[in-house]
């Protein structure tokens, strides 16, 4: 008889089936789907494969990890049920296994042992001890996967080393590159905001009718804002082509030239906007109308048998010319919108309230001014049947009786937060326009209005003029902003009045809020919060105001245990977040966008238009009156000349008296989640600490009860990770909070002030 060993294939199915038990070592599990390439594997090499993990057997290989370290172990491939597919046609499922399991299967190559198949796991019992990852476990001893400072999730999905790789290096944002070396990654910043856009974007949440019959303020504002930054966005991609990869001129699918992208954009813009406006034309017209019959009745009866007829023939003449009118308002109003929105298309970097103020005040105002000058002539015939009849005083009038109803404050059916960002949490509330700043500029636009109208002739083809929407420049800043650290708002609770600067970290995370102000009246519940950044530079932050008694003093609310009111004595970050700018870069912009960066130069022409932002290099002609920008220069140009623009020699813009200097130190910590599974001596570990201690106390089960903080430290100057060291707890969370120390520039301190002071931008001084 042959010896059988001579004839072995060392091929599954025609020798001896080969089984193994093995760990899973680490985490390192791999994907290598068509079109990627395993980590650490020659480009080209290893094409196919699906999910493996490196498995250590037990038998072949030694438990001595110093020996042979995982990371030279052989990768496992899985056998999956046909119900779970192969990946093929894009039909597959992500396996259930992380490191620490002990998995079970077969050598597809027999004897040789290289080429492991994973067909099945082995679960934990209740007959063996789970330990944590930590550096004390060996290989082949039993643990759960998860390091010190990771959390079990409450769900059967594994994470890829990319997604932590992902998780892990969010910080490397362009704001952050951008300080530090003073340039900016285009395709970093491209990257960062298709992200923004695609976590940024806030969902409505649903609302009663009663608060949603009527188109906002807030809601307007939002409208321009939006039409304003993506026809500069077209813009930009017509001077950048890999901006233009991203961000192509097209609309529904369809490829459009910058013109008509822009007057899209326009258009729909406008169609928002006339909803405001149609609404108040409307009353107009139903007001003049019951007011002109009232008028007319009480002089009707008083007249003879045949005065009575002609009255009603000019009755009936004036009435039929000012529907008329009114129709062709309305059929006109959108085109209206759109020439009054035209004129700011390429004036707007920023759109402020009162902006979208100017914008409905002139045109509501002109129209009020149509409607008066008509109205005069269409009254004329009757005037000299029926005597006077006092209606074109009144229309402005009325005007300011339907637009006083913005002064109301919203029903308490109405709820306080009406949309929310993934990143940024509840948004705050929509802008009220200011009621008599609104009427008196629509009183200023109609008194503008001195024209003659035949209402005979009318069909509208008036010229409007809007050029005088930006009469106020110089009070409504519509111009870019320095992008900087975020400013603070605390809206709805029962208060009014808190303020706070937000104290940002060098590597742009948010360690707390200086409170300028407390507010009061806030016992019946907490406010909200959220972090606007006004170049969108920043996402993610979120905290939790902490409330306490204050007290009135020197005409501002303080923190005062003896206080008899209640009002925001500081912050708690539940989410530090990531991106924001600690001071300003020299970067412009703003409503959540960066329009020019810092080594860019922009113009602004004699007639209020901007040009598209000019990089390092580009050449232009600029003319007399052109204002010409850097991050640090201004310069108005006097005679015409071409410029190049250069790369400015500081990207920091003049800085204010009004920054101040802090030392942070942790003066509470508070539990968000106890977690399970803790025994006593396990440790809160703080990194970095900065001198900070932390004594935990566990319940009967292994939850974290409670912390007590011994030691506050002192120069916090970024947000620590907080855990605790356990070999079987888990999910516990802390979150610190940081008190303020303001102090001189200086003040000497322990340690030295350079090694623990952080400047803050007081961006409630400033307003």
């Amino acid at each position: 008889m042959i010896e059988q060993g001579f004839l072995k294939k060392n091929f599954v199915g025609r020798d001896g089936f080969i089984w193994w038990i093995g760990q899973i070592a680490n985490d390192a599990h791999q994907i290598n789907a068509p079109g990627l390439n395993a980590t650490g594997t020659p480009l080209g090499q290893q094409k196919g494969f699906g999910y493996r993990y490196q498995v250590r057997v037990m038998g072949y290989h030694t438990a001595d990890d110093n020996l042979l370290p995982d990371d030279q172990l052989p990768w496992a491939s899985l056998m999956y049920p046909v119900t779970s597919g192969s990946g093929s046609s894009a039909i597959s499922e992500t396996p259930g296994l992380g490191k620490g399991d002990f998995v079970y299967g077969f050598f597809l190559d027999g004897e040789d042992a290289q080429q492991p198949i994973i067909m099945g796991v082995i679960g934990y019992n209740q007959y063996t001890s789970i330990y944590k990852d930590t550096p004390k476990i060996k290989p082949f001893t039993p643990f759960n996967g998860y390091g010190v400072r990771d959390s079990i999730p409450r769900y059967a999905i594994t994470t890829s080393p990319q997604e932590r790789a992902r998780a892990s290096a969010v910080s490397a944002t362009p704001a952050n590159i951008r300080q530090a070396t003073g340039v900016t990654p285009a395709a970093e910043t491209l990257q960062q905001e298709l992200e923004r856009d695609d976590g940024g974007g806030e969902t409505s949440i649903p609302l009663p009718f009663v608060c949603t019959q009527s188109q906002s303020p807030g809601k307007i504002v939002k409208d321009i804002q939006k039409m304003i930054q993506d026809i500069q966005k077209a813009q930009k991609g017509l001077k950048d082509f890999k901006y233009s990869l991203t961000h192509p001129i097209n609309h529904k699918g369809r490829q459009v030239s910058i013109q008509e992208y822009i007057s899209i954009k326009v258009g729909e813009a406008a169609e928002k906007v006339t909803t405001f406006v149609k609404d108040r034309i409307a009353g107009a017209q139903e007001w003049i109308t019951r007011k002109i019959n009232a008028a007319a009745q009480d002089f009707y009866f008083l007249l003879f048998p045949d005065q009575q007829s002609n009255a009603k023939a000019a009755m009936e003449t004036a009435m039929d010319l000012l529907a008329c009118f009114f129709r062709k308002i309305i059929k006109n109003l959108l085109n209206i919108v759109r020439k009054a929105l035209l004129q700011v298309v390429d004036r707007f970097i920023n759109v402020p309230l009162c902006a979208a103020e100017n914008i409905l005040a002139a045109v509501i105002g002109k129209l009020s001014g149509l409607i008066n000058s008509l109205v005069s002539q269409i009254m004329k015939p009757l005037e000299t049947i029926l005597g006077a009849i006092d209606i074109v005083g009144d229309v402005l009038q009325f005007i300011e009786s339907i637009l006083s109803f913005l002064s109301c404050e919203e029903k308490p059916a109405c709820p306080q937060v009406k949309s929310w960002s993934l990143w940024d949490g509840p948004d705050t509330p929509d802008a009220t326009f200011d009621p008599e700043s609104l009427i008196r500029k629509v009183k200023g636009f109609a008194s503008s209005v001195t024209q003659a109208i035949d209402p005979d002739s009318f069909d509208f083809d008036l010229d409007m003029d809007f050029s005088d929407i930006l009469s106020d420049e110089n009070t409504c800043n519509i111009r870019a902003l320095f992008c900087g650290p975020p400013s603070v708002s605390f809206w709805g609770g029962s208060g009014e009045g808190a303020t706070g600067n937000a104290i940002v970290s060098a590597t742009g995370d948010i360690l707390g809020v200086d409170i300028v102000s407390t507010g009061f009246g806030y016992s019946g519940g907490e406010p909200f919060l959220r972090f606007e950044d006004p170049c969108g530079n920043g996402s993610g932050a979120y905290g939790t105001p902490v409330l306490g008694p204050v007290s009135l003093q020197n005409g501002v609310y303080v923190s005062d245990s003896n206080g008899d009111e209640t009002g925001v004595i500081g912050v708690i970050m539940d989410n530090p977040g990531f991106g924001y700018l600690p001071t300003p870069d020299g970067s412009r912009g703003g409503d959540g966008r960066v329009w020019a960066e810092a080594n860019q130069t922009t113009v602004r022409r004699a007639d209020g238009t901007y040009d598209v932002p000019y990089d390092p290099g580009e050449v232009f002609d600029v003319f007399a009156g052109d204002l010409v920008e850097t991050a640090s220069t201004t310069e108005l140009i006097e005679e015409p000349r071409t410029i190049t623009a250069l790369e400015p020699t500081s990207t920091v813009p003049a800085t204010s008296d009004l920054d101040y200097s802090v030392v942070l130190y942790m003066c509470d910590a508070v539990i968000t989640n106890p977690g399970f599974g803790y025994n006593d001596g396990d440790k809160v570990v703080i990194e970095p600490n900065y001198g900070a201690e932390i004594v935990p106390t566990f319940g009967i089960f292994g939850n974290l009860e409670s912390v007590k903080v011994i030691s506050g430290g002192e120069g916090f100057k970024e947000f620590p990770t907080i855990y605790i060291e356990s070999e079987t707890g888990v999910n516990a969370n802390i979150v610190p909070r940081f008190c303020i120390d303001r102090i001189n520039k200086d003040e000497f301190r322990e340690p030295a002030p350079q090694d623990s002071v952080l400047s803050v931008v007081d961006c409630v001084g400033r307003v």
